[in-house]
């Protein structure tokens, strides 16, 4: 895996984690890596020999790994076991894949696995329990919301089919609390942007109803800490009327709670939990893609500016192996367009991070 080299900077810093630096032998606190925050004057000295100062995140944070095979966007994408699984998309000429694909991290190596049983986009993927889900998603273009969920265990390297979702849809999220899986948001045939969310059993194999979404939306993201299912942006149908929301769910109490909202309203976004924190990846626009990666820190109830994606891309998707939260695929230009790009992000220390905002109402 190679570093991503910022063209507007010559190589610098400690040999390990220069530019062309595999990504297995760059230390994780490496001091090079010292960043501040996009939104504040703070200046930090970090090593190398021109004495590099106060350096804000950028794509130099970003590592580049072996290309997804086929390129594609509007993926699922889901850490299990250590690997990474890409499913489903669209592809350049706007055929529905079926293909999955798997990353392994530690050899920057991909492999195949079985096809699914049928071609999907926007699908929600999820990894618990020793098993792969792929949940909903659209069929075909015209879009067509699809109910289905199948799930994979690699042990046995079949597809099996589930109880399917109560509402068909795509463009939805899902995440996996204490080996529970929640389906959020979403398109449905006959609505737009819904509010559904529902849980799923895979040990009894059942759906059941929770308290609906507070925000109607579809193309979201959503990811969990502890506890608590954070979801994030979205939008309403067209690529002008995309969202900053910022929700969380706890599946304890089954309660909903409004957070501050995102810097950057974005749909067709990624997010994942990393470092304690939920990171919101990429996202489109009328004009174009976004390279943003905005974090939001629980503790602080605060944004953070991260270091953004070296490729701007939409329909993309974020799973974080071991210490590294890893972006694949998805689109460089708004609505249909493709890429293979894999890149993958190291920690950053906190403490040279400045929140963007002021505190959430109440605090």
């Amino acid at each position: 895996m190679r570093k991503i080299k910022d063209p507007a900077t010559p190589d610098r810093g400690c040999a390990p984690g220069r530019a062309g630096a595999t990504f297995r032998h760059m230390p994780r606190h490496c001091p090079c890596r010292v960043s501040t925050g996009l939104a504040a004057l703070v200046f930090l000295a970090t090593c190398g020999p021109q004495g590099e100062v106060g350096r804000e995140p950028t794509a130099r944070d970003w590592f580049q790994g072996a290309s997804l095979p086929t390129p594609r966007s509007e993926v699922g994408v889901a850490e299990l076991e250590g690997r990474i699984y890409v499913v489903g998309g669209l592809a350049a000429d706007r055929s529905v894949s079926a293909a999955v694909e798997i990353y392994d991290p530690a050899s920057d190596t991909w492999s195949s696995g079985p096809n699914l049983p049928q071609p999907v986009h926007h699908a929600a993927v999820v990894g618990t329990g020793g098993r792969l889900y792929v949940i909903g998603g659209h069929r075909g273009i015209p879009f067509q919301p699809m109910a289905s969920v199948y799930a994979l265990d690699p042990a046995l390297g079949g597809w099996e089919t589930l109880e399917p979702l109560p509402r068909a849809r795509g463009a939805l999220a899902a995440v996996a609390v204490d080996g529970r899986i929640f389906a959020i948001g979403g398109q449905a045939p006959d609505e737009i942007a819904v509010r559904n969310i529902e849980r799923y059993d895979p040990g009894e194999d059942r759906w059941e109803p929770m308290p609906p979404l507070p925000t109607p939306r579809e193309h979201l993201a959503a990811a969990a800490l502890g506890n608590l299912v954070y979801v994030a942006g979205g939008r309403v149908g067209s690529l002008a009327s995309n969202l900053s929301t910022l929700e969380a769910f706890d599946t304890r109490s089954l309660t909903w709670e409004a957070l501050p909202a995102m810097p950057t309203a974005r749909g067709g976004i990624a997010a994942a939990a990393f470092e304690g924190r939920i990171h919101v990846l990429g996202g489109e626009s009328p004009t174009g893609t976004f390279d943003r990666n905005e974090a939001f820190d629980p503790e602080l109830r605060r944004w953070l500016p991260m270091a953004p994606l070296p490729t701007p891309r939409h329909g993309l998707g974020a799973a974080v192996v071991a210490d590294r939260l890893y972006t694949v695929a998805g689109g460089t230009e708004p609505g249909f367009s493709v890429s293979s790009a894999v890149e993958a992000l190291l920690p950053q220390e906190r403490e040279d991070i400045q929140p963007v905002g002021g505190p959430s109402d109440g605090d």
